[in-house]
């Protein structure tokens, strides 16, 4: 027969395998690269014209621009006092903070322009290490992708 505590062992499994599942339904099957912090969706233009604009906008707000080789836009900008702060090295070192952008299709001229952003310790060095950011900090980096896409609203 069984006994309060084997129900409380039962339902805790039952709870434990339905959020699994839950967990691996929310999971995209065709997912490269980080989970998207922030995203725009912006019609009739290439993204080659994305690609740009974001550049242009990234670099207006302090971020040095490069490409990877697989296409991806990276940008990289010095961490302000308070990434320092929670993320510092003990001997001082800098925090940089990086974001990972991409132009994906989303329909008949139509892309989507997304990004994730990292905090980087020891960049450019052997040991570096990327700590992505949670979609609690997710507000500057839409923000600046909204102005990516308000570069093309009134054209």
């Amino acid at each position: 027969m069984n006994t309060p505590k084997s129900h409380r062992s039962a339902a805790a499994s039952c709870l434990l395998i339905a959020g699994l599942l839950l967990l691996s339904a929310c999971r995209s099957t065709d997912h490269n690269g980080p989970t998207p912090l922030a995203s725009v969706l912006i019609s009739g233009n290439t993204p080659g014209q994305i690609r740009d604009a974001a550049g242009e906008v990234f670099l207006a707000n302090g971020y040095k621009v490069r490409e990877a080789a697989d296409g991806t836009m990276i940008f990289d900008k010095p961490g302000g006092s308070m990434s320092n702060f929670a993320y510092g090295s003990w001997n001082g070192d800098p925090v940089w903070i990086r974001v990972k952008a991409s132009v994906l299709p989303a329909g008949e001229m139509k892309n989507r322009l997304q990004c994730a952003a990292f905090v980087v310790k020891d960049r450019n060095g052997s040991t570096e290490e990327e700590i992505t950011l949670s979609h609690l900090h997710r507000g500057p980096y839409q923000k600046l992708l909204d102005e990516v896409a308000a570069r093309f609203a009134f054209k």
